[in-house]
């Protein structure tokens, strides 16, 4: 399905904003607009007229909302398209500033009766802003033809041709969600404002059978005007005058007796350093966890064909990761080049519940001078009391030309009062909150 451009609905106009049924809100501030609080920024792009801005933040510089509500968000409840009640779940978020405009996509996974893999067809729930993420467009469905599941959207921006790509997988239900996903790409030539239906490309699927991942969350363009996206055991490419191929990642430490290893990688994010080398960020594998690997990222430098590892550290330990997806991208702070890292900051397997940003100066060779838990900022709504919510999970940045930062963070509806990590885990629906923050949140002078 391809949604059409809508208008932008306004905002409330009070400086909070309630969400109905929680009797709370959800930011401490809203995000403020209006002329007083907007500067307009000159940024210039392929094809592109309206320039990105940058509105007032918080004292603080950290600001939260929700933007893909559950089914228990009140007014902030995403619809069933045809009818049906609201979207049990959102998770898996994907989000993209597109560079040189104002224009930002947010991408979910709609997941209408359960928020487990296993629960069924799921669908790509589309948000749009054109004001840099300040007010955003109602939800639509990007993709979601017949009762397979769309998983794991992954977003691109071509500056040189102004094309918008949004990599899916389309996997079978139920049980069978892990059986030989296949790859779709749909694309959009006006930022995201309509797109074509989503095309199967099996040239790009995982090679032989299994489970398979794209992304989620962002892919990014090199330099050079390559672009790159990063999928399970490989990265999926695109030269200035090529198509989409696939290329190998490095292996990571496991090799069976027959010489393969049977599970490379889990799902990951890709950033380009500031010497030019890609920087590769994944997530350890249920499996690998279940054999004693470290609780951390495997990250990887280098380019296809010429991987590095930081000496013997194959595990960036100084990541703590409970074996959950993380998001990475590169941002310049204060006019110098750094890698800035979301992820859950816990040895605890599948706790996903301790949120914390990172940044580094030096290429990702040190992450520990800047890291800051966004519980230092808590919802208005987090507690652990039924109706309250628990922020963590996955998530995705992007970093707009205004110089701030945008983070889409998966977060649990409390079911029971002081919920256990299972009551989370399994039983409770799922929202998707977006933080917007300027860098000096985290890295301060």
């Amino acid at each position: 399905m391809t949604p059409a451009d809508r208008a932008e609905p306004a905002e409330p106009a009070s400086s909070y904003e309630v969400c109905e049924g929680w009797g709370m809100t959800l930011s401490r501030r809203m995000f403020l607009g209006g002329a007083a609080s907007v500067a307009a920024i000159g940024l210039t792009g392929a094809g592109v007229a309206s320039p990105q801005r940058a509105f007032a933040l918080d004292p603080d510089g950290m600001e939260s909302k929700m933007l893909f509500g559950d089914a228990q968000a009140g007014a902030s409840s995403i619809p069933k398209e045809g009818g049906g009640g609201n979207y049990h779940s959102c998770r898996i978020p994907a989000i993209l500033a597109i560079p040189g405009t104002s224009v930002v996509i947010a991408i979910v996974e709609g997941r209408p009766n359960d928020n487990l893999d296993a629960s069924g067809n799921f669908n790509l729930l589309m948000r749009r802003s054109t004001d840099s993420g300040l007010t955003w467009s109602g939800a639509t469905v990007l993709a979601g033809a017949s009762l397979d599941c769309w998983s794991n959207p992954t977003l691109v921006h071509d500056r040189t041709t102004g094309r918008l790509y949004c990599f899916m997988l389309r996997r079978q239900s139920g049980e069978l969600i892990e059986i030989d996903p296949k790859v779709h790409l749909a694309t959009s030539d006006n930022n995201g404002a309509s797109w074509t239906a989503p095309m199967a490309r099996t040239d790009l699927d995982q090679p032989g059978t299994g489970n398979d991942f794209i992304g989620p969350g962002n892919g990014i363009q090199r330099a050079d005007g390559s672009l790159v996206v990063p999928a399970r055991g490989r990265l999926i490419i695109k030269e200035p005058t090529g198509d989409w191929t696939n290329h190998d990642v490095p292996n990571g430490l496991y090799v069976n007796a027959a010489g393969n290893r049977p599970h490379p990688y889990g799902e990951g994010t890709v950033a380009e350093r500031s010497d030019g080398q890609l920087i590769l960020n994944y997530r350890a594998t249920n499996w690998e966890l279940d054999r004693g690997f470290p609780m951390a990222r495997r990250v990887a430098i280098g380019n296809p064909g010429d991987w590095q590892m930081f000496g013997a550290e194959h595990w960036r330990t100084q990541i703590i990761d409970p074996g959950s997806h993380g998001a990475q991208i590169s941002h310049t702070i204060g006019g110098k080049p750094h890698l800035i890292h979301l992820n859950s900051n816990s040895s605890t397997r599948d706790n996903r519940y301790a949120m914390t940003l990172r940044a580094s100066a030096d290429d990702g060779e040190t992450w520990k001078l800047y890291q800051r838990p966004l519980s230092n900022d808590p919802l208005a709504s987090q507690g652990d009391l039924v109706g309250n919510l628990r922020e963590g999970g996955y998530s995705a940045l992007t970093s707009t030309g205004s110089g701030i930062v945008l983070a889409l963070v998966e977060a649990r509806r409390v079911q029971v009062d002081n919920p256990s990590q299972n009551d989370l885990n399994y039983d409770s629906s799922c929202a998707v909150v977006l933080r917007r923050f300027n860098p000096g949140w985290l890295v301060r002078a």
